[in-house]
């Protein structure tokens, strides 16, 4: 079960980063940048959130910029930041997963393509649709649009979801339209949607 297990001051050589457990979008440099300036003048003033696996193995789960910001204040101050305040958390793999994107999912510039990975893994892992929808303060229906038609979307359409350049509304209708279409003929479909 997904738990803070306690808070800990932590030497930061003993936080990595696991292979599944990943910040969903490219780190912003001027984000970074502005969080050395601010960590430098003002402390770490939100713990990282780590998954601590197995006893003294700690993987960062959330605080991919701060993580990047104190690197760079290192870099530049060798001995700052030897330690730092961490939030330890346990639970399973899927629930470290969610966490993972839950951490992110409250901010207002989240979109719906951060989400598609993560909801059809949990899936696959046998979470039910009521669970990630309270787990992700989404509707039921809003997951089960994800489920069904994310493994659909293409390349471009993804990068018009992320881009707002297409609404989600929007991707549903034109992937509908590619499913009464036949076989072979789905992509054609999404393609010439795209483009109109």
């Amino acid at each position: 079960m997904l738990a803070t297990k306690r808070y800990e001051y932590l030497a930061i050589d003993r936080i990595e980063f696991h292979h599944a457990l990943t910040n969903h979008r490219d780190l912003d440099r001027a984000k970074v940048a502005h969080l050395e300036r601010d960590i430098v003048a003002n402390g770490l003033l939100e713990p990282l959130v780590v998954w601590e696996r197995n006893s003294g193995e700690y993987y960062l789960v959330g605080g991919f910029h701060r993580m990047e910001a104190i690197q760079g204040i290192r870099r530049d101050h060798p001995g700052y930041f030897d330690r730092i305040d961490v939030r330890v958390v346990t639970g399973d793999p899927d629930e470290i997963k969610a966490l993972n994107l839950k951490l992110n999912s409250d901010r207002v510039d989240t979109r719906i393509t951060d989400y598609f990975q993560t909801v059809i893994y949990l899936n696959n892992a046998n979470w039910s649709k009521a669970r990630m929808a309270d787990f992700f303060d989404k509707s039921v229906s809003w997951i089960d649009d994800i489920i069904r038609y994310a493994p659909l979307v293409t390349e471009p359409m993804r990068e018009k979801l992320a881009s707002g350049e297409i609404s989600w509304a929007r991707a549903r209708d034109i992937l509908q339209k590619a499913l009464k279409a036949p076989a072979g003929n789905e992509k054609t479909i999404i393609d010439a949607e795209l483009t109109s």
